[in-house]
């Protein structure tokens, strides 16, 4: 008996791991070496772009040209990210009296806004295994 609830218990940690994946997210075309990173992950239109809302959401020092993000153990789903950097360091992404960003910003997919923000839909990706995507930085 003690060896069927092993066995199970260990099914069980299995099939939860492979309904989970990590997602790595490269930002390129950084112009200025200072100031932060935000990349926050969305998983619901609901929620998307609005502050406080995200699923999960990292900040970094900028380094380099090029830096990457990595969220582990990511459910299946769809998911959307959308990430600014913060030349600055005010916490906030400035933008001009149109609410266009004045610091660095981009979406996945690579989506470009062109009179209003982007919908989840236009960024939208599924996870449903480990993904590396790549999201040029716009400015």
């Amino acid at each position: 008996m003690k060896n069927l609830i092993g066995i199970l218990l260990l099914f069980v940690a299995q099939v939860s791991f492979a309904q989970q994946s990590p997602l790595k997210i490269t930002v390129t075309n950084i112009h200025e070496l200072k100031g932060k990173i935000q990349v926050s992950l969305y998983n619901s239109k609901d929620s998307f772009i609005k502050k406080g809302k995200e699923y999960k959401s990292m900040v970094r020092d900028v380094k380099s040209g090029t830096e990457t993000f990595t969220f582990l153990d990511l459910p299946k789903g769809d998911y959307a990210v959308a990430l600014y950097h913060d030349e600055n360091n005010d916490g906030k992404c400035n933008t001009n009296m149109l609410g266009i960003p004045k610091e660095g910003y981009a979406f996945s997919r690579n989506f470009i806004p062109k009179l209003s923000a982007p919908k989840f839909e236009d960024t939208m990706f599924k996870q449903d295994h480990a993904n590396n995507i790549v999201i040029k930085m716009h400015y």
